[in-house]
């Protein structure tokens, strides 16, 4: 048996190496989130239909707890032999007994995503790949209205080589007709316009959100993370909190760290909190405590802040 640790965020890398891995077999999936690791340990012990071991799979590894791991973690001492275990997760302590087991039995891989400039030059290069000729202004653009989810990206960068074709580079009106932001990106829109000093910028965001058919309560629930998250990088920053450790101490990929310290440092703290308890009370009426229309309660709470 051998078994693959694949840990990090950059999730289309981890799911490359999952299908390097797989080789065409038949895979037994399982969630973390869903299926308890004992289920798990019975497939390794079980045996392909075309003969052979199984090839396991567990998807969102940091769903289980330290004991549910620690069952995996005593399998992995004595495994299967003819068994591939294929193991999918964010991050792992670095004392945490599964992974020494990990390391132990097989391979421990490390994703990490690309942001900024280094995910912008991953976006030209996979363009040209698809005959897509694309500029880093565009890239950028288009990074940004996926919330730099590579992914994502990937299916986007698709439906622009199909439009555009070969007669002539993707312009940003190409993006802006094909690629609709998503919520995150939206949102951080939202509070960029409200921290720029063009309030009235802060409209278009939700309106393009409500066009979509986005719940008023999901927009409600969003802004008011946004606005904590910013709060909390306000105190953050102030403590004298290194820029490469805001991202650690929020929980954040580091694109939305950035996001966030630019943020902090152009919103005051009282507009922060009168924003919070806006959004709040804005989540309160969306809940019942309102007679008016949903989508005309989040337009004026937004009129309020301006």
């Amino acid at each position: 048996m051998t078994v693959y640790l694949l840990l990090g965020d950059d999730e289309e890398r981890k799911l490359r190496g999952l299908e390097r891995l797989r080789r065409g077999r038949q895979a037994q999936t399982f969630d973390a989130a869903e299926d308890a690791p004992e289920a798990v340990v019975s497939a390794c012990g079980s045996y392909s239909l075309f003969g052979g071991g199984a090839f396991v799979v567990v998807k969102n590894l940091d769903a289980w707890n330290a004991s549910q791991k620690a069952v995996l973690a005593g399998y992995l001492e004595s495994p299967a032999e003819e068994t591939d275990l294929v193991l999918l997760g964010g991050r792992l302590g670095a004392r945490e007994r599964l992974l020494a087991a990990a390391k132990r039995a097989g391979e421990v891989h490390v994703f990490e995503r690309p942001t900024g400039r280094a995910l912008v030059r991953w976006i030209v290069g996979r363009a040209q790949r698809m005959g897509l000729d694309l500029t880093e202004e565009v890239a950028r653009e288009l990074a940004l209205r996926c919330s730099e989810d590579k992914l994502r990206l990937l299916g986007e960068l698709e439906k622009l080589s199909l439009y555009v074709g070969e007669g002539r580079p993707a312009a940003r009106e190409d993006v802006e007709a094909l690629c609709p932001p998503d919520v995150e990106a939206n949102i951080f829109a939202f509070v960029d316009a409200l921290a720029s000093g063009e309030p009235r910028r802060a409209l278009p965001p939700l309106e393009g959100l409500l066009a979509a058919g986005e719940p008023p309560l999901r927009i409600a629930h969003m802004a008011r993370r946004q606005f904590r998250l910013v709060l909390r990088a306000r105190s953050l920053l102030e403590r004298g909190v290194p820029r490469p450790e805001l991202a650690r101490e929020l929980k954040v990929p580091p694109f939305v760290a950035r996001k966030l310290e630019e943020q902090a440092r152009a919103l005051g703290e009282e507009d922060l909190e009168r924003a919070l308890a806006l959004t709040l009370r804005l989540e309160s009426g969306l809940k019942g405590r309102s007679s008016l229309p949903e989508g005309l309660q989040v337009e004026l709470a937004v009129l309020e802040l301006l």
